[in-house]
């Protein structure tokens, strides 16, 4: 398979059939069906030494918290060749009254026909700035084509790219173009003053001809099937316009809230003219959209797609958990503290595959702990909690989130953290490093 497509739908066997094994990068999954969803577990048990994805097994030796199965017992349990643990397939969990022991899901996005990883794959690919244009005060829109023949590797919308600026730097960015078109990504630049020097960077270097790395593709804002309203603020379009392309040519029918403070400076007003039921609200001309209005405005079931400033993210969310609207963000920024967290308090990080232990400072990340101590193998890139380079099993200990990654029920199950960010909530934690 060539990029994020891992396998075709018609692939997998039908349920109850076992799994369609395949490799995500360096990963091993299984893909299976459940019924109508197809779902993807990591090829190793909970202890990482036997894979589990082989088949499914007949019946089962352990009292299932989940009575009978829908689907039949056969088609809807794993078991570890080497412990004899069982799993529901449907969720990844042990079949054992009281065990918390679980199969680590991979992410998958089915669309089209085809099952993409939604994890992200490394590319280490040339691309070569095919076009420059400057589409909004700030804003520069680049066509990037590969420096081969090959084609680029499939995405889905949502997703972003990792991409290494000629300083070294690596930057990400929404993909904003057509994801049937294999031979260019398009992404779009805001220039921050204020920023890390990214995009000022590129904004200086970027001329037709010139040369990018493609690091790698991930998509932590995939699009769910259902109804969605998508909220866009300023250089957010970016993260949310395929996505909206993508509705309007399903259901003749896209419902997105683009929000700028001027025509000047917004960027793809005439791409968001073309779409049916897109609205553009203009704060100068027609003042702050009433977010909370438009959330409640929804029907149930909706799901909110936002991507924008801080501000706007903050209030779309109140608005969702008021009105009882799943919203799903994208943002570009760290998070701030959660009430009672940690700071200012140092605690004690045993790095596992070591023995290391390495103290943690009360106003330092794990991360800057870890190459204070002279630790550099743990991979990292934007140090902001949001693009999951660092994500590292917590094997010990409960973590503090402070990312933009994990959703709410992968916080809760506290095995895993970005340590760019994060921190621990207690005097000691371990992590598989």
């Amino acid at each position: 398979m060539n990029g994020l497509v891992l396998a075709r739908l018609a692939d997998v066997p039908p349920p109850g059939r076992g799994a369609l094994r395949c490799r995500a990068g360096t990963v091993e999954i299984g893909l299976f069906r459940v019924g109508d969803e197809v779902v993807a577990w990591r090829d190793l048990c909970p202890h990482e030494a036997a894979p589990v994805c082989r088949g499914t097994i007949s019946g089962t030796r352990l009292v299932s918290a989940v009575g009978d199965y829908r689907y039949g017992r056969a088609g809807e349990i794993l078991r570890c060749p080497w412990h004899g643990w069982e799993f529901d397939l449907a969720t990844g969990q042990h079949l054992a009254g009281g065990s918390g022991a679980r199969l680590r899901a991979h992410p998958i996005e089915v669309r089209g026909g085809l099952i993409f990883d939604a994890a992200g794959l490394a590319q280490d690919r040339e691309l070569i700035i095919a076009e420059r244009v400057d589409a909004a005060a700030g804003v520069i829109v680049l066509d990037l084509r590969p420096a081969d023949d090959a084609p680029l590797a499939a995405w889905a919308p949502g997703a972003h790219v990792e991409l290494e600026l000629p300083s070294g730097r690596r930057r990400h960015y929404s993909l904003c173009g057509d994801p049937a078109d294999r031979a260019c990504y398009r992404i779009a630049v805001l220039r921050e003053e204020t920023g890390r020097g990214g995009s000022a960077e590129l904004h200086e270097a970027a001329r037709c001809g010139e040369r990018l790395l493609l690091r790698r593709i991930r998509n932590r804002f995939p699009l769910t099937p259902g109804r969605h309203l998508f909220l866009a603020g300023g250089i957010g379009i970016t993260g949310v316009l395929a996505m909206a392309r993508s509705e309007a040519r399903r259901t003749g029918h896209s419902r997105l809230v683009q929000i700028g403070r001027s025509r000047s400076t917004t960027a793809f007003l005439d791409e968001t003219a073309e779409l049916p039921g897109a609205e553009l609200i203009m704060t100068e001309r027609d003042g702050r959209p009433d977010l909370t209005a438009l959330v409640a405005g929804t029907e149930p079931g909706t799901v909110i797609y936002c991507c924008g400033p801080e501000r706007m993210i903050t209030e779309v969310k109140a608005a969702g958990e008021r009105h009882g609207r799943r919203v799903i963000i994208e943002s570009f920024v760290p998070q701030p503290a959660p009430a009672g967290a940690g700071d200012h308090r140092p605690f004690q990080l045993e790095l596992a595959r070591s023995g290391r232990v390495i103290d943690v400072g009360a106003d330092e990340s794990i991360l800057e702990a870890l190459h204070r101590s002279g630790v550099d193998h743990a991979a990292s890139s934007c140090r902001q909690g949001w693009c999951g380079s660092c994500e590292t099993r917590v094997l010990a200990g409960v973590p503090e989130h402070r990312d933009t990654v994990l959703a709410e029920e992968e916080r809760a199950d506290a095995d895993r953290m970005m340590i760019c960010v994060g921190r621990a909530t207690g005097e000691r934690m371990t992590l598989d490093l």
